[in-house]
This record gives C-alpha cells, sequence and structure tokens, in this order.
C-alpha cells in the first residue's frame, strides 16, 4: 500500500469514528434519560437546552445543586415542564430610598404578595435596594416617595386661628393619644368618643402610618394637644371619617 492510499484511509477511518461519536451523542441527549451524569465541558444551561427544560427546572429537581458542574454528577431530568406564567404587568419601578415593598405597594394601592407575583426574581422580600428596577403589577401606578415634614415638637398648643375638624373614634378596642407619633401615652381615646383634629397635621412616620394632631381638652399631663395614629401601615382605618394623606 502507498503512502497516498495510506493517508487516505486514515481520514476515511477519522470521519468514520466522529460520525460514529457524534451521531451516538446526539441520540443519547436527544433521549435525555431521567438521570444524566455529567459529562467534561457540561453547563447548567446547555444541559437544560439539550433536554428542553431550564435551568431553574434543573436546579429546582436537584436541590442543593449550585450553579457549576463537574463530570460525573448525577443530575436528575424532569419532564413535562412547563415554563411558570406570570402576571401582566404595567412597567417598572426604580427602588427610591427608604423604600420597602409595604410603602410602594401602599402607595400604588395594590399588594406585597401581587408585587412579587410579578418579580420572581426577588427571594427575599424584605431585601430590596436602591436603584433596584421591579416590575409594576398592571392597572398599578407607583408615585414617587413624598418627604414629609416633622412633627411639632410637643406640648405645643395650636396657633390661634388653625381650624379644627371633628373626627370619632371608630375602633371597638380605643386608641390612644400620644406625646408624638409613636410617643408617650398622654390619654385614652375610647371608641365613639369624639375629638377634633387639625387637618393640616397629617404626618406619615417611617413605619409608613398615619398620624394627626389632636386637641386634648381638658389638658392631661399638662399636654393640651397630641398625636393620635389614624391609620396603620396595613391599611387599617380608625376613625370616622377615615383620613388619609
Amino acid at each position: 500500500m502507498n503512502t497516498k492510499k495510506f493517508f487516505q484511509l486514515i481520514v476515511v477511518t477519522a470521519l468514520l469514528v466522529t460520525s460514529f461519536f457524534s451521531t451516538g451523542s446526539v441520540l443519547a441527549w436527544s433521549q435525555c434519560p431521567t438521570y444524566l451524569t455529567v459529562q467534561w465541558g457540561d453547563t447548567l444551561s446547555g444541559v437544560a437546552a439539550l433536554c428542553g427544560t431550564t435551568v431553574d427546572a434543573i436546579r429546582a429537581a436537584n436541590p442543593g445543586l449550585g450553579w457549576w458542574l463537574y463530570a460525573g454528577q448525577i443530575l436528575y431530568i424532569p419532564t413535562g415542564y412547563t415554563p411558570p406564567a406570570y402576571p401582566p404587568t404595567s412597567g417598572t419601578y426604580v427602588v427610591q430610598s427608604g423604600d420597602t415593598l409595604g410603602k410602594i405597594a401602599a402607595r400604588g394601592k395594590t399588594s406585597v404578595s401581587d408585587i412579587l407575583a410579578v418579580n420572581p426574581q426577588i427571594y427575599n422580600p424584605s431585601l430590596i435596594y436602591v436603584g433596584q428596577v421591579i416590575n409594576v403589577p398592571a392597572g398599578v401606578n407607583v408615585p414617587p416617595p413624598t418627604n414629609y415634614p416633622p412633627p411639632p415638637p410637643p406640648n405645643n398648643p395650636p396657633p390661634s386661628g388653625d381650624s379644627y375638624s371633628t373626627l370619632n373614634i371608630a375602633y371597638k378596642y380605643g386608641m390612644y393619644i400620644r406625646t408624638e407619633p409613636g410617643g408617650t401615652i398622654i390619654a385614652s381615646a375610647l371608641d365613639d368618643t369624639r375629638w377634633q383634629y387639625k387637618p393640616g397635621s397629617i404626618f406619615i412616620d417611617k413605619k409608613w402610618k398615619v398620624w394627626v394632631q389632636v386637641k386634648i381638652s381638658p389638658p392631661a399631663k399638662g399636654y393640651s394637644t397630641g398625636w393620635l395614629l389614624v391609620k396603620d401601615q396595613f391599611g387599617t382605618y380608625f376613625t370616622d371619617p377615615q383620613i388619609n394623606p
């Protein structure tokens, strides 16, 4: 056999071997057994693409699985995977300083669970950061946060000429009048009692609770005015009429 024919035989043999292994590999991948042994060079995204599933589905089916694979590792390949259907959105919102999901939900008149439903990337509802872009549920508009002025000093009688309005305590357990929002208790405001409050004094604290300044008559513990909680961070009202910022 001359040298030329010898090299031709080597080339043909190499092509046949390559074709055999390539075909076998394709067939193996196309079948995607329930339990797959990771080969050198495999990646999660590559396995997911070849098996017609997703990285998240493989990780969910293999608890404790990290993002890196190693040769010889056994993977369970889920079957019948259906991509999750997420609710529609109406845009995005950029997280601002002082924001929490609760505050964002309150301003958008929606719920934290509705926001989480369109933001599957948020694994910890208590952990969001300034500048983070989150999806907004369909039909929801989230206005930017408002910087509210600090409350006036306690025990400061209202200046003459201030107008006051009347409210009733509509909470069966009664409420407390405090020296300042969240401050020391001065007096009790029983259910069905009437109080006068200053509409221009509405204040929202860091926990997203709404307070108003009320008259105390007769004065209690030396205070002629105090602060009353009228709405909590969960949207519960304690007065009639309901008072909003």
